[in-house]
């Protein structure tokens, strides 16, 4: 499993993807992986941190307009004509790109000087959303004044549509005893009256077929045929000049699809970098300081996955001379999960989220490695040991002084002297390395010897004597029974 699996940052980033505005947000927030470089780290931390400022000053960035749109750019550069909804559809981008850049001028008293790096490249097209404005209206439809030649079209079918109404009236009037309904309908664009199925071949015209019944048919009178005739004329022309509206805005849309491209693609950078901001808006979270020391210090640190209701806070603490931190105790009382936590508050602030404590300090590493869990493979026919085995040998082959180690009951599953003594084996290459390192362990010598070494520090997840059940309360400077009878009691 991956460290970003491992440490379950995947689901903070499936939760920080709900928070997203539209498509590209969501793409980018899937692409999102923890970068070690530290000017990468800085530039994430610096969106974030500016990003949740806002976020909690003000509502969450403004992207009700915003939509990919980059297929439709494209085929406009390609000389296809948009239809009217994809032109409306432009226009509300660029009056969405217009409302972000007003919402961060209005945010003049907040520092967003990094932001700006990606706002200020955003081209607002204000002329083609005018354009498109003056012809089309919010529903897609073309307006009159799209121009002379449309609404000169349109007073005629107005006109024309007046004398079909007036000569199919006529002719129910005067033809009562033959007329079924006096409603005019249409069949293929064409005014009909619908007539007794006998008296059919009565008024010449043209015939558009019979009722369900058979019993009457729909005719179009002599009298109707040339006005039909003329309307279906303007109607003919209505579409061109409609089509040729609609061509026009398309290649005013053409020449800024580039420009256009690009501004999407910064909107779904934004809206990632909100999307993470939001989330930690909504879970209490803090932009952490990042330090170019070795120190690792959270305070009140809360699993974010964890039922707040339920989750218990810790502070943690890890500087020079300690590189590493040995956490002891009770079976699931908790240990997995301090070291975890330690883990993903990492990987959140190099990929900018908010980290869910009161504050914490964390440091750059150049990786992390994690062996957590049992990872058996049945492809590879590995044992649970030998799983561990082939994980901890990439490590101890990998890990720098700058790197971050996480070992879950390092030396577990095989004998117990022999796993005593490979666990110390490992802390004690990493203490050489000055690796970062935090390792859980329920190993009575293993306790012991953390707390033979200057640059070891020991804790403990606490466990309730009375109650029989852990407190998951961390704390410094002191060793921890496993409980394991008392716990195996508990649960029957």
């Amino acid at each position: 499993m991956s460290v970003i699996g491992s440490l379950e940052l995947n689901v903070i980033l499936e939760q920080v993807k709900k928070q997203c505005s539209f498509s590209l947000g969501i793409e980018y927030v899937d692409t999102i992986k923890p970068s070690f470089d530290p000017l990468v780290i800085r530039r994430e931390h610096a969106y974030m941190k500016e990003a949740l400022a806002m976020c909690i000053h003000e509502e969450r960035l403004p992207m009700s307009q915003i939509k990919d749109l980059r297929e439709i750019l494209l085929n406009a550069k390609k000389g296809r004509t948009l239809t009217a909804q994809e032109l409306i559809d432009e226009m509300f981008l660029i009056q969405g790109i217009q409302g972000m850049l007003n919402y961060f001028k209005s945010m003049n008293a907040l520092e967003h000087h990094h932001l700006s790096d990606l706002y200020d490249t955003l081209i607002v097209h204000e002329k083609i959303a005018k354009e498109i404005g003056n012809c089309l209206n919010q529903y897609g439809e073309v307006m009159d004044k799209a121009s002379p030649e449309l609404k000169s079209i349109r007073s005629s079918l107005s006109r024309i549509d007046g004398e079909i109404a007036a000569a199919a009236n006529r002719f129910v009037a005067s033809h009562s005893d033959s007329v079924v309904d006096s409603i005019v309908t249409m069949r293929n664009g064409r005014a009909v009256i619908l007539v007794k199925a006998s008296d059919k071949n009565m008024y010449g015209g043209l015939l558009h077929g019979d009722s369900a019944s058979k019993q009457a048919s729909y005719i179009e009178p002599a009298s109707l045929v040339g006005l039909n005739n003329r309307k279906m004329e303007l109607v003919e022309k209505e579409k061109e000049e409609i089509h040729r509206i609609l061509t026009m805005l398309s290649r005013s849309v053409s020449a800024i699809a580039d420009e256009e491209i690009a501004n999407i693609e910064t909107c779904g950078i934004l809206d990632a970098i909100f999307a993470k901001a939001q989330w930690g808006k909504l879970h209490d979270g803090v932009a952490a300081e990042l330090t170019q020391q070795k120190e690792i210090e959270i305070v009140r640190a809360k699993h974010p996955l964890i039922d707040p209701k339920k989750v218990v806070a810790n502070n943690y603490h890890l500087r020079d001379p300690k590189r590493i931190l040995l956490i002891t105790g009770p079976n699931t009382g908790g240990k997995t999960v301090s070291m975890k936590v330690i883990g993903l508050f990492v990987l959140m602030t190099y990929v900018g989220i908010p980290v869910t404590a009161e504050s914490a300090v964390i440091p750059f590493f150049d990786n992390v490695f994690v062996d957590i869990g049992d990872d058996q493979s049945v492809v590879e026919s590995l044992s649970s040991f030998s799983a561990h085995i082939k994980k901890q040998a990439e490590i101890i082959r990998s890990a720098t002084e700058n790197s971050l180690v996480l070992m879950d009951e390092v030396g577990s599953g095989t004998d117990p002297k022999e796993g005593e003594s490979l666990a110390i084996s490992i802390l004690n290459y990493l203490r050489d390395v000055k690796a970062t390192c935090v390792a859980t362990t329920h190993y009575g010598r293993l306790k012991a010897y953390g707390k033979r070494h200057d640059d070891i520090l020991v804790a403990s997840v606490q466990f309730d004597q009375e109650k029989l059940e852990p407190t998951y309360r961390f704390i410094e400077g002191l060793t921890g029974q496993s409980n394991a009878f008392e716990i195996a009691e508990r649960y029957g």
